[in-house]
């Protein structure tokens, strides 16, 4: 529904429920950028496919209003403000929205992020739309290039004191803080699975072969989830696809029986973690040795 106090499209569940967290907040402007991209990258991807589908025309209305609400780029537009969620001088998003918070805003999700935006300049390349092309493309690598420097750590990096650094990640990026936490679970493999789903290749675009590699030496691959391949908890399927690019022969062949993350399905998984393995490891012969019964 259209909200026309902070001028965008809001779940009704806020008012059903009474309660402003529910659906992540999404009432109160949280994680607009985080979930509407799911529907954008996913319906540029149908529109390639099958762009004469009979409710394309109902899908594109829905996904432009989605695009104008997290972000407008016009000035002259009455009914949504001008980039809700991006900060052109941090070079990142925020996903927290309208109501206060001690620590300032944050932001947690860097690879939902990464989604939105390059689910934005998918769409502007299959609608035609040269110039939402352009601005979605100049503000994924402008993300991910904040991401690389603030939220993803190298052991190197200069950003932040030693004792963040050893953590390779940030978990919740706040304005006076961060916090090696999430909102939901204080599991090492969910404060690091957070930073990759959705499992994407643009992914990559921030999370460098060097960062994947000293994450999983250092952290990761010391988890008890992974030591213990314990196919019961969905986050492993997560940390697998990622591990392919360290570790692939091993992390496909125990992606076979991984519970999937349900936001994942297991063709996805393996085809992902397949297709980015090291230049020394053979694709193809990984498949035969690796196949699954669908």
């Amino acid at each position: 529904m259209y909200d026309t106090l902070y001028r965008g499209i809001i779940s009704s569940s806020i008012f059903k429920t009474g309660s402003i967290y529910t659906e992540f907040g999404n009432g109160m402007y949280n994680d607009h950028h985080y979930h509407y991209g799911y529907f954008i990258t996913a319906s540029a991807m149908l529109k390639h496919l099958d762009p004469n589908w009979s409710r394309m025309p109902e899908l594109e209305r829905i996904i432009w209003t989605m695009l104008r609400d997290v972000v407008n780029p016009s000035a002259e537009d009455k009914y949504f403000p001008r980039f809700r969620h991006f900060s052109w001088y941090l070079g990142h998003s925020y996903s927290h929205g309208v109501t206060s918070i001690d620590n300032g805003k944050d932001e947690e999700s860097t690879s939902e992020d990464i989604n939105f935006f390059y689910g934005m300049t998918l769409w502007g390349r299959v609608t035609g739309k040269k110039a939402v092309e352009d601005l979605g493309s100049l503000m994924l690598r402008l993300d991910a290039h904040a991401i690389r420097t603030y939220f993803l750590l190298k052991s190197d990096n200069t950003i932040h004191p030693p004792e963040i650094v050893r953590n390779h990640v940030t978990g919740i990026f706040f304005d006076n803080k961060v916090y090696y936490n999430t909102w939901f679970l204080d599991e090492k493999y969910a404060i690091h699975g957070i930073q990759m789903i959705p499992v994407s290749p643009i992914n990559e675009l921030a999370r460098t072969s060097t960062f994947v590699e000293q994450e999983w030496n250092d952290i990761l691959s010391k988890e008890p989830i992974v030591v213990e391949v314990n196919t019961t908890i969905t986050w492993l399927s997560l940390l697998l696809v990622n591990a392919a690019r360290v570790n692939p022969m091993e992390s496909l062949r125990n992606l076979k029986n991984a519970t999937m993350d349900n936001g994942l399905s297991r063709s996805w998984a393996l085809y992902n973690a397949a297709t980015r393995c090291r230049d020394d490891v053979d694709v193809n012969t990984a498949a035969v040795q690796l196949t699954v019964k669908v």
